[in-house]
This record gives C-alpha cells, sequence and structure tokens, in this order.
C-alpha cells in the first residue's frame, strides 16, 4: 500500500495480454494509484500523449506497434520525452534487448513474470526520486 503521504501515480499499462494487464490494474489500484490500459502501441502512444501520465509500464511484444517503436516516438516527443518507462517484457533476459531499450530511453527493464511489488516500487522510486 502507498503511505497516506505520498499521492497516487497516474500510471498507463501497456500490455496486451489481458489477464497481466487486470492483474497489474489490481495491484497498482491496491497500492492506491490511478491506472489506465493500452492494448497495443498506437493506443499507448495516443493515451501517453492524452493522458501525460506519471509513469508507463510497457510490453515489447505488442500488436500494431511493439514496444521499441512506442519507446522511440515517446522518447522522440517533447511532451512525452520525460515521462519514465518502465519495460516489463518477456525479452527482458536478453541482454542485448535490455541494452537497446535503454539506448532507446527505456528508465528500466524488467523481465516476465515479474513480481510485482519490485515492479511497482521501481516505477513509484522512478517517478519519486
Amino acid at each position: 500500500m502507498t503511505p497516506p503521504s505520498q499521492p497516487p501515480l497516474r500510471i498507463l499499462l501497456a500490455e496486451d495480454d489481458a489477464a497481466l494487464a487486470k492483474l497489474y490494474g489490481s495491484y497498482a489500484t491496491d497500492r492506491g494509484h490511478a491506472v489506465s490500459f493500452a492494448r497495443d502501441g498506437v493506443e499507448t502512444l495516443a493515451a501517453a500523449l492524452a493522458q501525460l501520465p506519471d509513469v508507463i509500464l510497457l510490453d515489447v511484444a505488442m500488436p500494431t506497434l511493439d514496444g521499441r517503436d512506442v519507446l522511440r516516438q515517446l522518447k522522440a516527443d517533447p511532451r512525452t520525452a520525460a515521462i519514465p518507462v518502465l519495460v516489463v517484457s518477456a525479452l527482458g533476459g536478453d541482454q542485448h534487448m535490455r541494452d537497446l531499450l535503454v539506448e532507446l530511453g527505456a528508465s528500466d527493464v524488467m523481465e516476465k513474470p515479474v513480481d510485482l511489488q519490485i515492479a511497482f516500487n521501481k516505477a513509484e522510486r522512478m517517478v519519486r526520486g
């Protein structure tokens, strides 16, 4: 749970697996955060621009536009460039992929299956320092 002294974060969850999105979303709201969802890369970019969330949890393997392309576009747009992005992906264990994602602007990369407590602690630290 989020301590009462900490304001809730606005989190954008970009995950095409509905069951995982629901799990992550439930965990985040239990911690007191506001969550919105995107099921593919195009929805992620649109939601990021419309909502300007505090942090984005981004999957790599998504339909329409994959996470690498989403990350490139987020970091190239001055309106979304400063939003921290935590990549949570099955590809997160591949060191070359991790390096590429960080090079593209990811704040951190975690491999699925992810420990939700660790992931959300990281996301909170990215925003709150």
